[in-house]
């Protein structure tokens, strides 16, 4: 048995997906009241999520999704002109012979050598660089928590050997305003 099409089944096949576009479209002309029904559904639907995501503010949230009604007929109109009409029934005729289409499936292979010769040396490198990045980190980390030590340490013995309060040593100008 055969796998392969022959020429009368590809002419068939393109025929029937030729007559099949031709259905759609006659459909989406005939039916131009549910094509702006289904616009208007995807219209509301997609500025109530627009108005959500950047107007999260109470006031203008509620005070835009007022005002989005009033262009509603215009984006129906256009939406089926513009978009349902000319470009729908192509794609849902792409999509219907995805559905009937049975494709070879193609079986994935790695070739070792690549991934030995490219990939591993890109790996261990990556690798070696976030260890050298993770001990930076905690290097950096470490001598900021012996900084803040040891500022912290050198005031409060500077207050100590003074023998001064704390008011006292934030200045005369702040310290009479405690007062």
């Amino acid at each position: 048995m055969s796998n392969q099409k022959s020429q009368e089944e590809i002419a068939i096949e393109k025929q029937k997906i030729h007559e099949i576009l031709i259905l759609l479209e006659q459909l989406l002309q005939r039916e131009e009241v549910t094509g702006k029904a289904i616009i208007g559904c995807l219209y509301d639907i997609a500025m109530i999520n627009l108005i959500n995501k950047y107007c999260p503010l109470w006031g203008i949230n509620s005070t835009l999704k007022y005002l989005v009604r009033f262009p509603r007929p215009i984006a129906q109109s256009l939406g089926v002109k513009l978009y349902l009409q000319p470009k729908c029934p192509k794609l849902i005729t792409d999509w219907l012979y995805t559905l009937v289409e049975f494709p070879e499936k193609k079986v994935l292979t790695l070739d070792i050598e690549v991934i030995n010769n490219q990939l591993l040396p890109t790996l261990k490198q990556s690798k070696l660089e976030i260890k050298s990045l993770q001990n930076k980190v905690k290097i950096l980390t470490g001598s900021l928590i012996c900084t803040v030590a040891i500022f912290t340490g050198s005031f409060a013995l500077i207050a100590y050997n003074l023998d001064i309060n704390f008011l006292e040593l934030l200045g005369p100008s702040q310290a009479s305003l405690k007062d």
